[in-house]
């Protein structure tokens, strides 16, 4: 049996311990999961609060719905699925954060791609795509964190582009090209501010009080001049998401250019150190969160890319997943997630070392594209066209 497939194998076990759960896993501490309750609404709405993070395991499920080949199999995984994916329903008037946008992404509009039409999975994403796509345009940006009313907290994130392809989405579900056309805009004002011309991301771009961008930050990286990995990963990810939904050429370069950054980077040890500014001095903490993210979206990347580019992404994925599995899937305790050794966040000390449930979401999503072109299938946008 080959390291993946035995990865494989070993998701399956810790997914089937997973839907068990009584809450929603967030991320381990120890020897348990920090959660959010099926009717919490939210969590706090900064990163490590994590009410964002709630639609992953329900993506979990539905990547092993959609692999299963024995019919009764899937079909309970798929029910499984269906049942995760339902208790996200009282979520989706949330205005709190961008990030409920990628709570849906993961918790819905993931099943949709690929689990085939399901009525209850387009009412809930139809749902919080139109709240999603109302806040955006009240505010004028894709503003991370606070309502429209709020004026504390005036920034948006490199993380926020993967937030914007849900409007994109839903601009293209209803025909509403001002709202297309404002998301696009949003975009690449992220590109122009927050990507550097060497393909590598800053976190942070922030705002005046009318709304303008004044200067660039980090929140969860070591400097504002720095590189945060994970960060990089949203790049990458987001960008050859929002390629393969709507086709922007802009879109497809930038992806290519910040994956070029990554693998220069990342040749040995297959999870990178949580910043790649990173002084020697400080202790050099890795984030396999940030890796999971990254291969996912390398592989998506290669459905966009030309011979031999394409092999080439499919080769440095492949490799880097093997070896991620072999350092931190196989080997670790049962029961404690999928994906060992994430830095959640590092500057405020939250969810590091073990296991954080979206970055397990990301690994199985990787892993489920090598497997669909193993079985000569192409892997779909995950936002549904």
């Amino acid at each position: 049996m080959s390291i993946l497939e035995r990865a494989w194998s070993e998701v399956r076990k810790e997914a089937g311990l997973l839907s068990k759960m009584s809450a929603f896993p967030l991320w381990t501490d120890g020897d348990s999961w920090v959660t959010s309750e099926f009717n919490q609404a939210e969590r706090g709405i900064m990163p490590h609060h994590a009410s964002w993070m709630v639609g992953d395991l329900p993506a979990i499920l539905w990547f092993l719905a959609s692999d299963s080949e024995d019919p009764s199999e899937r079909s309970k995984w798929r029910e499984c699925a269906l049942e995760w994916s339902g208790r996200l329903n009282n979520r989706t008037n949330l205005t709190s954060f961008a990030s409920v946008a990628h709570m849906f992404f993961r918790g819905a509009l993931v099943g949709m791609a690929i689990g085939g039409k399901e009525e209850r999975l387009s009412q809930l994403a139809t749902a919080a795509a139109n709240t999603v796509s109302k806040r955006f345009l009240e505010i004028g940006y894709m503003k991370s964190f606070g309502t429209p009313s709020d004026t504390e907290r005036p920034f948006t994130t490199i993380d926020d582009v993967i937030n914007l392809a849900v409007p994109l989405w839903y601009a293209r579900v209803t025909g509403n090209q001002m709202l297309a056309t404002n998301t696009m805009a949003a975009i690449h004002l992220i590109a122009d501010k927050l990507v550097r011309s060497d393909g590598s991301g800053a976190q942070v771009l922030l705002f005046d009080k009318d709304g303008k961008p004044d200067g660039i930050d980090t929140y969860q990286g070591y400097s504002r001049d720095g590189c945060w990995s994970r960060g990089q990963a949203w790049g990458i990810y987001g960008f050859a998401a929002i390629h393969r939904l709507n086709g922007d050429p802009r879109s497809l370069q930038l992806a290519q250019d910040m994956a070029n950054y990554w693998i220069e980077r990342v040749t040995d040890q297959p999870a990178p150190l949580w910043d790649f500014a990173l002084p020697s001095t400080e202790p050099p903490i890795r984030d396999t969160f940030a890796a999971s993210l990254a291969y996912a979206g390398i592989l998506d990347l290669a459905e966009s890319s030309e011979a031999p580019r394409r092999e080439e992404l499919r080769a440095y994925a492949t490799r880097m997943l093997e070896a991620l599995s072999r350092e931190y899937v196989i080997e670790k305790p049962r029961g404690h997630g999928i994906l060992a050794g994430a830095a959640l966040d590092v500057p405020h000390g939250h969810g590091i070392g073990g296991s954080v449930i979206v970055g397990d979401s990301y690994y199985v999503e990787a892993l489920w594209r090598l497997r669909s072109h193993a079985a000569r299938i192409k892997s779909p946008c995950m936002f549904p066209l």
